[in-house]
């Protein structure tokens, strides 16, 4: 951990080279293109610089700028802009179809700098191979037509597989080398887990106040700033925990840092999960304009990096016992109010303490279901009562996509496995659980190595492989197989599986029992799936959650009541089953 002197130190540094040096280009510069004439690829950020010629006392509050943004098919987008030191403010554009590009910046600030400026670029269309090595060339994600699942602008099905890296954009995971606290590099990290099948990460953008009070772990205490220590914020006072970051001042010199993080995992093929602060953040109590200031920093994180495909929490804000959630709501709906949705249409969510359902879309202080394009479940129970919770989601009207966010953690204290499970094995059920319960949108893996380091200080570099976390990809690789659509599944578990009250085994199949997935747990050996067909042939293949690897084909038929006996499992492990009858049609097939 840094010394309280050092880490002093290294912040007075980074605020001065920030608010008083002219800005440097940023770090992820030499990857993005700079100019604004010639041509482009679709989804390929293209960066505007400008230059203020007044001066400004504080840029980041007192300049709005606005980019216009218009393409073929009648496409238009509005672009924020973010300050990014000195007098420099730039804006990143996307091109999100082939076609003629032009932008604008009108006249809204009365800086002749930034005024009346103009533009165009010509962007052209990958290949399919070349979407092939990169999913994120097939556009921006979105809310598939079923508003149960969710796909990129091409409408290839996207599947969220995420780990959990909340400190991910901090110095925890450093740039190009393991001497940090997490033990690995972020280059290195991000290619174990491509390699293993995820194609997002769980980040929190900053942690203001980290620097004078420390948020959670204590072995990460003080650490979770730029690798050169800069905070996200300006610290005004570092003898005042409570009151001590100036949230009316953001320092550029962290963002910089973070935005080659961003720009490698966008080339990757990465989809993160962002959200905001966390909870333990008092920005709900600071003065007006600090607290007012929460839609500027809401603008900033979406100018800079909503270039990107992500998913987009306002906030993590889980925990009913921590009045925090309460207190956050007000701010959640003072930045949806003055912002509405994302430049691109990014998927938002909003972390919840069990489900989004019963937190925050209720009063006091409901935050508008417009907020949110995915409902989520997170944290609360994470046991088998999240399986109900997203049923309830998949039910609910409007129809929303549903995620879990973060579930069982295995190796951290607060999880314990269900009676006759183990760690590896619990944290598979949940995983299979919940996304045959309605978490079509996908499902986030957690552990113990949470915040970039265990509770006793083990960094992450040492646990990547630890409780059958791989597997992850096999259950993505499980959900996209080209046997069968899971799109068209629905949740069934309650209705169609007997002796099923700790829903040990689960199931989705579709409208017409002709397909179904499902999971049976390694504490239970087979189960009876009914209310199907009567006197109906299925052909049953058992999926290995370890390996990733169909079994061959077997025929079981129902009674004439409409019950199909499963056979028991190949082993005594937890594994997942397709069912199919004869007359079933797959247009993937």
């Amino acid at each position: 951990m840094l010394s309280m002197s050092r880490t002093k130190k290294q912040i007075a540094l980074a605020i001065l080279s920030a608010l008083l040096i002219p800005a440097m280009p940023t770090l992820a510069q030499a990857q993005i293109r700079t100019n604004d004439v010639g041509v482009s690829k679709v989804m390929e950020v293209n960066e505007i610089t400008f230059h203020a010629e007044k001066q400004y006392a504080n840029p980041y509050l007192e300049v709005d700028l606005w980019v216009d943004l218009s393409g073929p098919n009648e496409l238009s987008y509005r672009i924020p802009a973010f300050w990014d030191g000195g007098q420099t403010f730039r804006a990143r554009l996307v091109a999100t179809d082939p076609g003629d590009w032009r932008w604008s910046t009108r006249t809204t600030t009365g800086d002749r700098g930034l005024d009346n400026k103009s533009g165009s670029f010509k962007a052209t269309a990958w290949t399919e191979a070349e979407k092939e090595a990169n999913p994120n060339r097939r556009g921006f994600i979105r809310v598939a037509a079923d508003n149960h699942s969710l796909e990129y602008a091409d409408g290839t099905p996207f599947f969220y597989t995420a780990d959990t890296w909340w400190t991910a954009l901090t110095g925890i995971y450093a740039w190009g080398t393991d001497d940090c606290v997490g033990g690995i590099s972020f280059q290195d990290a991000i290619a174990l887990r491509k390699s293993q099948g995820f194609n997002s990460i769980n980040l929190i953008a900053a942690f203001p106040s980290d620097t004078i009070k420390g948020l959670w772990n204590k072995h990460t205490h003080g650490e979770k700033v730029g690798e050169d220590g800069a905070t996200p914020f300006v610290i005004a006072d570092p003898s005042d925990a409570a009151f001590g970051v100036d949230y009316k001042r953001i320092n550029p010199r962290y963002w910089q840092q973070a935005d080659r993080k961003w720009r490698h995992m966008w080339d990757n093929g990465f989809v993160p999960y962002m959200e905001s602060v966390r909870r333990h953040e008092q920005w709900y109590d600071e003065n007006t304009a600090e607290r007012n200031a929460f839609v500027n920093y809401t603008r900033y994180l979406w100018a800079r990096y909503g270039c990107y495909n992500m998913i987009y929490s306002w906030i993590h804000a889980e925990g009913v016992e921590n009045p925090a959630m309460s207190y956050w709501k007000p701010m959640v709906n003072m930045a949806y109010n003055a912002l509405g949705r994302m430049p691109y249409g990014q998927p938002r969510t909003l972390m919840a303490w069990g489900s989004t359902l019963t937190t925050y879309i209720v009063e006091p202080d409901a935050v508008p279901i417009g907020a949110f394009d995915i409902h989520n479940v997170s944290n609360r129970y994470r046991d088998y009562n999240m399986f109900g919770q997203l049923r309830d989601i998949y039910d609910a009207v409007p129809t929303l996509p549903g995620a879990n966010v973060e579930s069982f953690y295995p190796g951290w204290g607060g999880n314990k496995p269900a009676e006759g499970l183990d760690l590896n094995s619990m944290a598979q059920f949940m995983m299979y659980g919940c996304v045959l319960n309605g978490a079509f949108a996908g499902y986030a893996w957690g552990d113990g190595y949470y915040a970039g380091a265990k509770s006793n200080g083990e960094p992450h570099g040492h646990g990547f492989n630890d409780w059958n976390a791989h597997t992850m990809g096999h259950l993505k690789a499980f959900i996209l197989d080209e046997g069968h659509d899971y799109r068209t599944l629905r949740p069934v578990s309650k209705r169609h599986l007997a002796d099923n009250d700790l829903e040990w085994c689960v199931l989705a199949i579709d409208k017409k029992n002709s397909t179904g997935l499902g999971f049976i747990a390694a504490n239970k050996n087979h189960s009876e799936i009914i209310h199907l067909s009567p006197d109906t042939e299925y052909k049953l293949e058992w999926y290995d959650i370890d390996t990733g690897v169909w079994s061959n084909p077997r025929t079981l038929s129902t009674d004439g009541a409409g019950k199909l006996m499963l056979p028991d499992k190949p082993n005594s492990n937890g594994w997942a089953f397709r069912i199919k009858t004869s007359s079933s049609s797959n247009p993937n097939l």
